[in-house]
């Protein structure tokens, strides 16, 4: 167990606290969640509340015994490949083995246990989106995720300019038509460029895992992530703590976020800088809140990500 991994009862007491707040799914990430020895346990307290649960992994653990018990559980599986080439890839997950990830992917498909391939989008990789559906496509993977990179410890080097993000979403619509294949592309402005630009792209079947579908746009704050050391934030990637289940329950740490005047103030696309708070599809982005923070210091700056602010004024 990782030094600051949550211990073994406290992580069984907050099941209880997570089932009590009735949350549509879990995701169980790490790191490698497969690493956490009582893992299993774990899924099973979740699975015997009637939480439905996702996993995500780099998906090298999944040998024949690890499949049959996520399969009993019937817990959803999200596989990590974060490049088309063994070269881009293995230079991202450095130690990692490209050929394996795809070998142990095309195994849980066959389980019937593979829900989507999760794909980060950098600078290094976003021109690989064509080949990432091809891959995905030979190994009969239901979906893929784009997830919009943050820099959330404030490295900024494979972060995409504004421009190049809105190719990665031409070539995630583009790729989708040549292959079939369903998409959810994590960014909350994805749908305005969608209707702006008068592309082409699927509506995610059912809403699952990573995708909300109450709205698309950005949900900081809408949602809890709890950290190995138990710090709780209103986002994945977010450089803000809302608490720590060491000193409180996580339905008292939900409730005071969602009564926290700064949540409700952000919640709102008036309280955005220009050209954020001018734009017409406000309402249905909001901009990324982490991402933007990280980049300017400010929860209410205008999304500098956003391919649709190119050439607006601010």
């Amino acid at each position: 167990m990782g030094q600051e991994e949550l211990p073994a009862d406290r992580a069984r007491r907050l099941v209880a606290e997570i089932a009590q707040l009735k949350p549509a799914w879990v995701i169980v990430e790490g790191g490698e969640p497969l690493l956490r020895r009582d893992l299993f346990e774990l899924l099973g307290l979740m699975r015997r509340q009637s939480l439905e649960v996702h996993l995500i992994s780099n998906g090298l653990l999944l040998e024949e015994s690890i499949l049959a018990a996520l399969h009993a559980l019937e817990v959803k599986v999200m596989i990590s490949i974060d490049g088309a080439l063994p070269a881009t890839y293995q230079a991202i997950r450095r130690g990692s083995d490209f050929e394996r990830a795809v070998e142990q992917a095309r195994r849980c498909a066959r389980a019937g246990l593979l829900e989507s391939i999760n794909f980060t989008v950098l600078k290094s990789n976003y021109l690989e989106i064509p080949g990432i559906f091809r891959l995905a496509a030979s190994l009969a993977a239901p979906k893929i995720n784009f997830i919009g990179f943050k820099p959330c410890q404030g490295q900024s080097a494979e972060l995409l300019s504004a421009e190049q993000c809105g190719e990665a979403i031409r070539l995630a619509c583009r790729g989708a038509q040549e292959t079939g294949l369903d998409f959810f592309f994590d960014e909350p402005f994805f749908w305005a460029a969608v209707k702006e630009w008068g592309l082409s792209a699927p509506r995610p079947a059912q809403a699952a895992g990573i995708l909300s579908p109450a709205t698309t746009a950005c949900i900081f704050g809408e949602y809890l992530f709890i950290g190995t050391d138990g710090e709780v934030r209103p986002c994945s990637f977010a450089p803000l703590v809302v608490g720590n289940i060491a000193d409180a329950s996580l339905t008292e740490i939900w409730r005071a976020m969602r009564s926290s005047a700064f949540f409700q103030r952000l919640a709102e696309i008036k309280s955005r800088k220009a050209p954020c708070r001018d734009c017409r599809y406000g309402e249905e982005c909001k901009g990324c809140r982490s991402r933007t923070f990280m980049l300017t210091g400010d929860w209410f700056s205008a999304d500098p990500y956003c391919p649709l602010n190119i050439g607006r004024a601010r």
